[in-house]
Order: structure tokens, then sequence, then C-alpha cells
């Protein structure tokens, strides 16, 4: 058996066998919650998803609008979005991956694209109850996507 003792004059745990200091000691029990069932904590969280919503918060119609998830190829498109309006569909729950969308959509004759967009779990939401992914498109031609329920 080691006993480990504290001295606060050296700032160090003294056994009879090994001297640590508390930096070491802290290190050594930090890896040890991290190995063990402790660390779940640090687990991302999941949620199932339902459903997409696409937001037109501009002052004007959006015409061929395309949402892409590159990792599966999965593609959703739509026509038209008058100003203020929102297209929705629904489909079968399956849980969230946190892939990566990319939008592109024309107004008043010019093309808009984004970037790779990514949406967190907010800690809001329900984890037992599905949601939907929504991708808002704003006056300046950007995107947002967020999920909600």
């Amino acid at each position: 058996m080691i006993w480990l003792v504290f001295t606060p004059s050296h700032g160090m745990f003294v056994s009879m066998r090994n001297t640590f200091t508390a930096t070491t000691l802290s290190a050594i029990i930090l890896t040890a919650l991290l190995a063990s069932g402790c660390g779940e904590v640090l687990q991302s969280r999941s949620i199932e998803i339902g459903g997409l919503v696409i937001r037109n918060r501009t002052a004007g119609p959006l015409y061929d609008i395309k949402l892409k998830v590159e990792k599966t190829g999965t593609v959703v498109t739509c026509n038209f979005i008058p100003a203020g309006g929102d297209f929705s569909t629904e489909f079968p729950l399956r849980r969230y991956q946190g892939n990566s969308v990319w939008a592109s959509w024309q107004q008043n004759g010019r093309a808009f694209a984004t970037g790779d967009l990514y949406a967190e779990i907010p800690d809001v939401l329900d984890l037992n109850s599905p949601a939907a992914a929504v991708v808002a498109i704003q006056n300046n031609g950007t995107a947002i996507v967020r999920l909600e329920q």
C-alpha cells in the first residue's frame, strides 16, 4: 500500500515509494477519469431529424433553391418560395450526423450560393423528440442552418 501525504510547504505529495508533484498526480487522475466511464460527458449528443424547412427571410421571392448534403449526395430542390415564406417537407426519422449542407438559389436575377453550413444541437432541444433541419436564407445573400422542434 502506498500512503500519499500532501505537504503544503513543499506543494508535493510524498509517498514512502515515490514523490509526485501535485500537477503530475492531477494529470494521472484526469487520465484515469477520461479513460473510465466518467468520460461520457465528452461524447456528442444525438437527436433524430424528421423534416426540413427552408425559410425565405428576404424581402423578395427566391427561385431554384437547392440544398445538398455532399457526404450523402442527398439533394432537395424547390422552384419558388415567396418573400417571408417557407418550404417544408417531412421524411422518415434518421439520426442527425452533423454533415454539412450547402445551399444555392436565385433572387432578383442573381445567383447565390453558400459554402458548407453546419448545425449544432442546441441545449434547449429535447433529445427524445425529433427535430427539423431549418435553413434560413437571409437578405444579404447568406444562409444559416439550425435544428428546431
